[in-house]
Formats: structure tokens, C-alpha cells, sequence
């Protein structure tokens, strides 16, 4: 260790660790020298009294001025140790005359290499060195014999040299240590720090995480009332949509019968003034009223992800050639221009035909409605590969920038913070835009004040998976490819559905509406689909197969794929698609038109017609309804009607007579008109009698659950705990028991 640099440095353990060393030596010393005093005096006083007094003073000064020193300054005091100790020796010899004396200065060298280090040690060296040589030189040593001095200066070396190989390796082992414990203490320091700013972290982790808690909580709680705010709106939209349908069909249905065939009450002459126009009021104002109920309907089951797409193979030539139709007398009528290009050899777009024609009838009549003059196109082209553009132009008085998204909120306009009656329910652009997204597309506007507006709708061709040719090339236009999927464009859950009954096929595709479902009617297109297309799953109705060709599937799997068997308990009263004998399903409130014309597409043989509702108003309003037409139409004269207000008095009156058509609500007070429809159809006579559904509930409001007969999941690899798990969870958290007493469950 050099003793010289560590006083100059802030190792505060090393400099302990010095002092600690001095004071060890210096109070040994001074012991030995105590002892060596009371032997001397003790045994030999007249030879070394009084002088041995004087040498003592002298070191008890020395030891006493060293202790004070070194609590304010280590060299100084080394200095002062060193320096004492040397007139103690010199002392000695001057009072007592012997040379041995001399000797002693090798306890100086062998001292200083153990306190101030080598570098001190040689300058010790040096001066004991030139005390010896010089001062003889003056007289004081002239006593000493010859070569003392060289006998002296040696012992001085040789005590200098052997301390330092003595103290060498425990000094360097002392200074490793030193080092090392140093460090150790600073890492400790270190990680102390660390170990508080850690503490101090979690702590502020604790505190954040609580804070993230209370948050998430809140946020779930704002997240569920947000939900039940969002379903109650949507039941509650749907549920007042739905009991306005019934006193809205009166109000419809009369004012339309007042309306068009005012003959119906009393010549039109014998009417009060005025009152016919009232009249056509009040059946304009509640025509509005059913498009603003009915646009409702549709925003809120879209919102609720109730709205099923019925996709086809639809040619856009033929779409807007449909549209064209509807809408090019009415614009013509107001003075305008009306145009249709439609590209060459555009494919087939992949979407529900009605839905569809909706979103263009909706964008065009709001043309219409705005444009004053001028002319209103529609240009259909190819927008890249993978889509078709359906462009719509008009010169009305365009839209400023700011309002341009605000006609995509419900109950909004351009222009205005409220919907007008006049101008529209703020509805369709919504309903449009909602339509268009739900097919994979999207809708744009671009408009200027003064110059127009032009929509662009993008739609995705037709084949969500591959070419249209490559996969059904035998489909014509409006043939089906996928059943009921939610989203056509960038679809990778593609699941295989085998049945031999295409009815069935159709509704699994409509319940899942995650997913493309592909109906696959024999064992042989199955197996090739599944090499085709590599489906995520395979269906499988196990009415029409049996377990050896399902062994066979299993083996000839080209890899891992799940394949699920079910089997329905029974046939379904009423499914996605019409029940058996059902000739039309009727959403009321029904038009006199739409009534006549459904009468009249059963045939000219239709006399005797069978009305089954459970309110004695609605049977009087179809019935005068179909009776507006006597004179008008031949075939209506001759039907002869029967009202039944009741399931049971409908039962017992077919039962009784033979009728050519049924009109059926759902809604009975007695027996449900499904169950109504049942028992007709067990009757011999009535299985092909056709049946027209009038309802408030849309179709598909009033589907059954399908209950399979069991269900089951194959798969060749074995289950993982958290597949199954999963599997599990999911299955439990739909399947609820049943514990009403005396419930029919077969299975």
C-alpha cells in the first residue's frame, strides 16, 4: 500500500486503517520502552540514574506530542514520532557513552515502512545515512570505534530492507482488501440506492396499478352502462317500431282505401269538402312515418349485429338496369336528365341484392330530392382487381366541407343541426353507408356548394376466395355461392357445410355470420372443397351420413382439420328460410296493392279465403282491403271470406271447410301461428293449401333456436388443456339448463 497517496485520497478506510497502524506501533513502543525503563531503574539504578530519567522525558514527550498530532494531521505527527524517537537514541548516547546505542536507529527504518511506506522509509534511510557519515565528521561520534558507522548503517539497511519484504505481501494483501472492501462498500452504497429508487418504483407501480384498477373498473362500469344504454335503445327502438307497425297498418290500410278507392265508403262526390285532401294527408304523412319506423328497424339491427346478408351473384349491368327502372320516371318527371353507363365485361359483385339496391335507391332518390336541374348519373366501372365503383352525380347544390361527414349521422342533414319532414328523415345516407360497410366496402363523397355532389361507392367483385369461373362456373346470375356471411371482402374463415338438405345448409350460414359458409350437397364435392380450399372447420348433418363414411373423411383428411356432427331434435316449426307451405311472409303494415297482388299470384282459383287474426279491426281492414278491387279485378269478386279470431276457431273452422289461402298473423291469444301452420299441414286436405304470413315482426324476428340432437367435435390430434378449457367455457356459457317442471326435452 503506498501509505504517502492513500493520506491524499478520500478512502476514508484506508486512512483508519494507517492511523489505527501508528498508534499500535507507537503505543508498543512506548510500552517496551516503560518496561525496559522499570527494569533498568529497578535493577541497575546507579548506573543508569539520573541520565535514564532525562531519555524518558524526552520519550514521553515525543509520545504524547504524537497521539495530539495525530488527530489533526498524520505526516506531522509521523515526523514528530519518528524525530522524538531519534533524539530519545541520540539522547541515550550522548548521557551514557556506549555505542550499542547507535544501534537502535534500525527500529526507525523498520517503524517507518510499516507507517509512511517505502518513499518514507528511504528518506529515513537517507538521513539516518547522513547522520552517520557526516556528524563524525564534526566530533560527536569521534568516539566510535572503527566501522561503526558502517556497522550501523547496514543494520539501519538491512532493518529497512526486511520490514519491507515482511510488510510487502501483507501490505499489498491489506491494500487488495482494502480495495475490495472499498468497493463492496460502494457497491452496497449502490445498491441501497437501487434498492430504495426500486422501492420507490413499486411503490409508484402499486399506486399506478390501483389508479389502473379503479380506472378499468370505472371504464368497464361506463363500458356495461354504455351497452345496456345501447341495447335498451335498440329494444326499445325495435319494440316501439313494433307495436307501431299494428295501429300503423290501420291508419295505412284505411287511409289507402280512402284514398284509392273512396268508392269503398260513398262516391266522392257525397264527401265533405275538403276531406279527401285531409285524407291523402294523412296517408302521405303515415307512408313517411312507416319509411322513418322502418329505417329505425334497420339502423338498430345493425347495431345489435342482427341484420343477416343474403348474398348472390349479382351482375351490376342487371342491378342498375333494375334500378333504372324505379327511379328514371320520377326524375324525368321533375324536368331532370338521367343517365346509366355500366362498364363491358364487369364480373360479378358478391352481395345482398336487396340491401344493396337499397343503399343505390337511397343515394339516388336523395339526388333527386336536392338536385333543381340538370342531370343525375350513375357510372358503374372497375376499381382496381378487386372491386367495382358505382359513381353517382348530380348538380344539386352540393355540400360544404364541414357537413360533408355530418350526413353520415343519424337524424343529420347538410346544412341544418335537424331532420325536416320534407326534406327527409336523415336516415338513408347512414343506413346507406352501414350497408355498404357490412358488404366489405365503402362509400366516399366528394362535393362543392354550387357544383354538385358525387358519391363513390366501392363493392368487392365476386369471389371473395378465388375466381368466380374457378369455383362455380355453372351459377348464373343470382346464383348463390355463400350463404349469410357479415363480411365478403379479405374473408379467411371459410367453413365446409354438408347436407344433403340445401334449406339446412342455409341456415347454419346465417347464424354464423363470422364466417364464410359454403353448402356442400354430396361426400364427393366435400372432399374436394376441402383439397380446394382448406376450410377452418367442416359441418356435417348427421341425418345424411352415416359413421363409416365419416371414418372415411377422418382418414383421407389431407391435415388437422375439426369436424363438427350434429343432429336436429326435430324439424324446425319455422326456420331462416319459409317454412314448408308458406307462400309469402307479409311485414305489416301491408299495403292494399302488395295484398291484391300476393292474392292474385296464388291463381284465378282462389274463392274461398281463410282470415286468421286475433284483432277484429285488422280482419275488417284486409277484407275491405281485397273487396276495394270488386269491379276492378274479375277474380276478387267471387272469394267468399271467413274470419277466425282465434287459433282454435281457425282450426275449427278448416276443419269444417275447405279454403283456397290463408291469410296468418303469428300473434294468436290461444296457440302461436306456427303452431297453427303445423296442425293445418297434418290435415290431408290443407298440405299444399298456400299460406300467407302477416306479421309485426320482420322476418327472421320470430326464429326458433336450433336445438341439435347432440353435437359433437372430431378431430384427429388430441386436446391441450387450454383447447379444452376454451371449448368447454364456450359450450357451458351457452348452454343453460331448462328448470321449468314439465318441459319436453328428448334429448
Amino acid at each position: 500500500m503506498n501509505r504517502l497517496r492513500t493520506l491524499f485520497t478520500e478512502d476514508r478506510i484506508s486512512k483508519e486503517l494507517l492511523e489505527s497502524t501508528s498508534k499500535y506501533i507507537i503505543f508498543s513502543t512506548t510500552s517496551i520502552y516503560l518496561v525496559f525503563h522499570f527494569i533498568l531503574s529497578l535493577f541497575y539504578p546507579r548506573v543508569f540514574s539520573p541520565g535514564l530519567w532525562v531519555c524518558t522525558i524526552i520519550f514521553l514527550v515525543t509520545f504524547v506530542g504524537t497521539l495530539f498530532l495525530l488527530r489533526f494531521t498524520y505526516i506531522l505527527a509521523q515526523v514528530f514520532w519518528l524525530v522524538g524517537v531519534s533524539v530519545t537514541i541520540m539522547s541515550a548516547f550522548y548521557l551514557f557513552n556506549r555505542v550499542e546505542i547507535l544501534f537502535l536507529f534500525a527500529v526507525l527504518p523498520f517503524m517507518a515502512i510499516s507507517t509512511i511506506g517505502l518513499t518514507g522509509t528511504i528518506i529515513v534511510e537517507i538521513l539516518i545515512l547522513s547522520l552517520t557519515l557526516i556528524l563524525p565528521e564534526t566530533g560527536w561520534f569521534s568516539t566510535l570505534p572503527e566501522g561503526y558507522p558502517f556497522a550501523i548503517i547496514f543494520v539501519c539497511i538491512f532493518a529497512g530492507v526486511f520490514g519491507w519484504g515482511i510488510s510487502n505481501n501483507l501490505n499489498s494483501a491489506i491494500e487488495n482488501a482494502s480495495f475490495h472492501y472499498y468497493e463492496a462498500r460502494k457497491r452496497l452504497q449502490e445498491t441501497r440506492q437501487h434498492r430504495a429508487e426500486i422501492s420507490r418504483m413499486l411503490k409508484e407501480q402499486n399506486q399506478i396499478n390501483y389508479q389502473l384498477k379503479q380506472m378499468t373498473r370505472m371504464l368497464e362500469q361506463a363500458r356495461s352502462r354504455a351497452e345496456e344504454a345501447r341495447e335498451d335503445r335498440d329494444r326499445f327502438a325495435m319494440a316501439v317500431s313494433h307495436e307501431l307497425r299494428s295501429p300503423l297498418n290501420f291508419i295505412i290500410g284505411f287511409s289507402d282505401l280512402m284514398v284509392n278507392a273512396p268508392e269503398t265508403y260513398a262516391p266522392l262526390d257525397d264527401w265533405p269538402a275538403g276531406l279527401y285532401d285531409d285524407t291523402q294527408e294523412i296517408f302521405k304523412s303515415s307512408k313517411h312515418l312507416l319509411d322513418l319506423i322502418n329505417d329505425i328497424l334497420d339502423m338498430g339491427k345493425m347495431d345489435a349485429r342482427q341484420m343477416p346478408l343474403f348474398r348472390e351473384r349479382v351482375d351490376p349491368k342487371i342491378l342498375l338496369d333494375e334500378i333504372e327502372d324505379l327511379v328514371a320516371a320520377p326524375i324525368i318527371q321533375k324536368g331532370l336528365h338521367f343517365e346509366i353507363h355500366t362498364e363491358d365485361n364487369m364480373p360479378y359483385i358478391f352481395v345482398d341484392r336487396t340491401r344493396i339496391r337499397q343503399v343505390l335507391l337511397n343515394v339516388i332518390t336523395n339526388s333527386m330530392r336536392f338536385t333543381k336541374q340538370g342531370k343525375i348519373s350513375v357510372d358503374a366501372r372497375m376499381h382496381g382487381m378487386d372491386e367495382v365503383e358505382i359513381v353517382i352525380q348530380d348538380n344539386g347544390p352540393g355540400i360544404a366541407p364541414e357537413d360533408i361527414e355530418r350526413i353520415f349521422y343519424e337524424f343529420r342533414q347538410a346544412g341544418q343541426e335537424n331532420w325536416s319532414r320534407e326534406k327527409g328523415s336523415g336516415l338513408g345516407l347512414p343506413i346507406s353507408k352501414r350497408f355498404v360497410e357490412l358488404h366489405g366496402g365503402r362509400i366516399t363523397i366528394e362535393s362543392e356548394i354550387q357544383k354538385g355532389t358525387i358519391i363513390h361507392i366501392f363493392l368487392p367483385v365476386m369471389e371473395p376466395i378465388g375466381s368466380t369461373q374457378e369455383v362455380r362456373a355453372d351459377l348464373a346470375e343470382g346464383g348463390e355461392q355463400r350463404v349469410a356471411s357479415t363480411f365478403a371482402k379479405g374473408q379467411v374463415n371459410l367453413i365446409l357445410c354438408y347436407s344433403a338438405d340445401l334449406s339446412k345448409a342455409k341456415q347454419i350460414g346465417m347464424l354464423l355470420f363470422d364466417y364464410e359458409v359454403i353448402p356442400v350437397t354430396n361426400m364427393i364435392e366435400l372432399r374436394q372443397m376441402i383439397e380446394k380450399y382448406y376450410p377452418s372447420a367442416i359441418i356435417v348433418d348427421d341425418a345424411f351420413v352415416n359413421e363409416n363414411q365419416i371414418s372415411q373423411l377422418m382418414e383421407k383428411l389431407p391435415y388437422q382439420i375439426p369436424v363438427i356432427r350434429f343432429l336436429y331434435s326435430e324439424v324446425l316449426e319455422q326456420s331462416l328460410v319459409l317454412p314448408g307451405g308458406v307462400y309469402r311472409y307479409l311485414v305489416k303494415p301491408v299495403s292494399r296493392d302488395t295484398l291484391i297482388q300476393t292474392i292474385q299470384s296464388i291463381g284465378a282459383n282462389t274463392n274461398d279465403l281463410l282470415v286468421i287474426d286475433d284483432d277484429p279491426s285488422m280482419v275488417r281492414l284486409f277484407t275491405q282491403a281485397i273487396k276495394s278491387y270488386n269491379g276492378v279485378i274479375e277474380s276478387i269478386e267471387k272469394i267468399n271470406f271467413y274470419p277466425a279470431y282465434s287459433g282454435k276457431e281457425a282450426l275449427d273452422i278448416i276443419s269444417r271447410q275447405n279454403v283456397d289461402a290463408i291469410l296468418l298473423d303469428l300473434d294468436l291469444p290461444d296457440i302461436h301461428g306456427t303452431q297453427v301452420l303445423t296442425e293445418i299441414r297434418k290435415m290431408s286436405v290443407h298440405q299444399k293449401t298456400p299460406v300467407i304470413i302477416i306479421s309485426a315482426s320482420d322476418f327472421g324476428e320470430e326464429q326458433k333456436t336450433i336445438h341439435p340432437g347432440y353435437f359433437q367435435i372430431i378431430n384427429k390430434k388430441p386436446y391441450n388443456p387450454i383447447e379444452l378449457r376454451v371449448i368447454f367455457n364456450s359450450a357451458l356459457e351457452v348452454l343453460k339448463p331448462d328448470f321449468r317442471e314439465g318441459k319436453d326435452n328428448p334429448h
